[in-house]
C-alpha cells in the first residue's frame, strides 16, 4: 500500500506535466484489433518491425507511406493498403509508447536521483503519442469504408 502513493503521486503530478492533445480514434483500434489477428504473419512483422523503428522518433504519414512503398513485400499494394499498414505501425508504435511510460512511471520509485530526466522522456513520449494519433486520425479517414477490402487484401 505505501509503494501505491508515490505510484499514484507521480501520475497524477505526469499528467498535470504533459497530456496528450489528440486522442487516438477508438476506430483505429478496432481496425488494429481485427486486421492484427487476420493479416499475414510478413505483414505483422512489417508493422511490429517498423514501428520499433520509430521509437523515439516523430511520425509522419506520408514518409512512411513512401517508405512501405519501397518495401518488396509491398509492391503489388494499393494505396489504401498501404495506408491501412501505415495506421497498423502507428498504432503499434502508440502501444509500444504506452508501454515506455508505464516502465517509466515504475522504474521513477526506484531512481528518484534522476528527477528531471523522466519529465523530459515522459512529455515527448506524451507529445509523439499526440501526433501519432492526429496521423491516424488522418489515415482512418482515407481508408474509411475500405477497411474490410483492405484487410481482404493483406490476408
Amino acid at each position: 500500500m505505501k509503494n501505491l502513493l508515490p505510484f499514484l503521486f507521480c501520475l497524477f503530478s505526469f499528467c498535470s506535466i504533459a497530456q496528450v492533445n489528440t486522442v487516438m480514434p477508438p476506430e483505429a483500434n478496432t481496425f488494429y484489433s481485427k486486421a492484427m489477428a487476420n493479416i499475414k504473419p510478413q505483414i505483422k512483422n512489417i508493422v511490429e518491425k517498423n514501428a520499433g523503428v520509430l521509437k523515439g522518433r516523430t511520425i509522419n504519414a506520408d514518409s512512411l507511406s513512401k517508405a512501405l512503398i519501397k518495401n518488396q513485400l509491398l509492391k503489388n499494394a494499393t494505396p489504401q493498403d498501404i495506408e491501412a499498414i501505415g495506421v497498423l505501425i502507428m498504432v503499434q508504435a502508440s502501444k509500444n509508447a504506452d508501454a515506455d511510460l508505464k516502465d517509466l512511471v515504475i522504474n521513477m520509485n526506484k531512481n528518484e536521483r534522476e528527477k528531471n530526466a523522466p519529465d523530459n522522456k515522459v512529455e515527448s513520449i506524451l507529445e509523439n503519442k499526440s501526433k501519432i494519433a492526429e496521423n491516424v486520425s488522418i489515415l482512418m479517414k482515407r481508408i474509411s469504408g475500405t477497411q474490410d477490402v483492405v484487410i481482404n487484401n493483406l490476408r
